[in-house]
């Protein structure tokens, strides 16, 4: 396997990425441009035209329109993942892994990338795991699943090796070269071949001792941030009640040198940081380790679209009018700032909620989505559109776009992100953790 190694340091491999959204596709895009032959694999067949006419579906990574274009001939892409071991001498899987509950995830898309890969034969390649998983998958799991499918030793006929995603889309201050890169193998054979791939493409790279360490550096980095915005939120929560400002009691906080200034809001979504609290939650709980903070912050966060609703509801009927005849718009349905990607979004979490109530009034609008899959969402094609004759808005994401809206003065306003000045002329503004200015 030294061979392997010194062909990676040469760039004299190909390489195969499993699972083309957010993730794979930009690792596949820096490969590229550093040099690689690159072997793109996806079961969704819309993603692989879209690649092999050029066209990058991830709108908030413009880079990786540059290299589809400058670099495409290096590039191929396909829907029979079979074939990524036969092509590529490295195998770096990015399929998505799910949790299904507090105790419980899905790693079934993880397990068919392998089951696929190992019909193409894996003697002799480089094997990593991008994906979120629990900590212990890599030896519990996937080790012992390649090893009696094909009587092969990893270490010895093939390399295993696990380095957490550390994507964060949209950011312009961390892309995929600079941020650093975390590699542990099932050997130090592994460990070293994934020190030296990942070291063609990023700045630093951090070698820690067992694929199991580097799992755990994964879902704990999510954890914490998980608990501190449960935290964060735990405070917006006191402050309603005392009458306080939460936004003037941590930007006075953060002047204090080790004070962690987190933003308060309706909730946390997307598909890393719940989940990877809950599978370390299922870890604690399987070693019969206390998990009651984690699950704290679990439930804190969870909480915060129907504290938005609660709000909203108490300020409609507040003005005089039954909650079922309210017509609400939601501003915002990615779950981050800037981004169009909704997987456990707030704001669906939060129409779901108004549903429940008996409000089916509800008009919805993003500025980065055309469309909302989902049944009866009406869907405003402009700004104008969303907030005209409405009786409360809430907004749900922090886009830019909306920062400076001009919202009519007699509506209610739900601010999920705190936004939006409380002085403003609206009349009815309601923020997270801002009673003071509640009317």
């Amino acid at each position: 396997m030294e061979e392997l190694i010194e062909r990676i340091k040469q760039k004299q491999v190909a390489i195969s990425v499993v699972g083309l959204g957010y993730v794979g596709l930009s690792v596949a895009c820096v490969f590229a441009w550093k040099g690689f032959r690159i072997y793109g694999f996806d079961t969704d067949k819309s993603k692989v035209d879209a690649l092999r006419q050029g066209v990058n579906y991830i709108d908030e990574e413009l880079w990786v329109s540059d290299v589809l274009k400058r670099y495409g001939s290096c590039m191929t892409f396909s829907t029979d993942i079979a074939e990524a071991s036969s092509l590529g001498d490295v195998v770096i899987v990015t399929v998505p892994t799910h949790a299904t509950g507090t105790t419980d995830f899905d790693l079934s898309c993880l397990v068919s990338a392998y089951n696929s890969i190992i019909k193409g034969g894996v003697r002799g390649k480089l094997l990593i795991t991008e994906s979120t998983v629990p900590p212990g998958t890599t030896e519990g799991l996937i080790k012992p699943m390649l090893e009696n499918a094909t009587g092969l030793r990893a270490g010895k006929d093939f390399l295993l090796a696990f380095s957490p995603e550390r994507i964060d889309v949209g950011n312009s201050n961390h892309k995929i070269w600079n941020i650093p890169k975390v590699v542990g193998g099932v050997d130090e054979v592994s460990s070293e071949a994934a020190y030296w791939l990942y070291n063609q493409i990023t700045d630093k790279v951090v070698k820690v001792s067992t694929a199991t360490t580097a799992e755990l550096v994964k879902v704990m980095e999510n954890a914490q941030r998980d608990v501190n915005i449960a935290l964060t939120n735990l405070f917006a929560l006191i402050a309603e009640k005392l009458g306080v400002d939460i936004e003037e009691a941590l930007n006075a906080a953060a002047t204090k040198w080790n004070f962690i200034r987190m933003k308060p809001g309706c909730g946390v979504g997307g598909y890393c940081i719940g989940p990877a609290t809950c599978m370390l939650i299922s870890v604690g709980k399987r070693m019969s380790i206390d998990t009651s903070l984690l699950e704290a912050a679990r439930s804190i966060n969870d909480s915060m679209p129907a504290h938005v609703v609660d709000l909203a509801v108490k300020a409609i009927e507040k003005k005089g009018i039954r909650a079922s005849d309210a017509k609400i718009s939601v501003l915002g349905l990615g779950y981050k700032r800037n981004l169009k990607d909704t997987r456990n979004s707030p704001a669906l979490k939060i129409i779901d909620l108004l549903r429940k109530k008996g409000i089916y009034d509800i008009i919805v609008y993003d500025p980065l989505l055309k469309k909302v899959e989902g049944e009866g969402v009406k869907v405003a094609q402009s700004i104008n559109e969303a907030i005209r004759k409405r009786d409360c808005i809430i907004i749900a994401t922090d886009h830019d776009a909306f920062r400076n809206i001009d919202l009519p003065e007699d509506t209610i306003v739900i601010d999920g992100r705190n936004i939006l000045s409380p002085y403003s002329r609206v009349k009815t503004y309601y923020g997270i953790g801002r009673a003071i200015f509640f009317k």
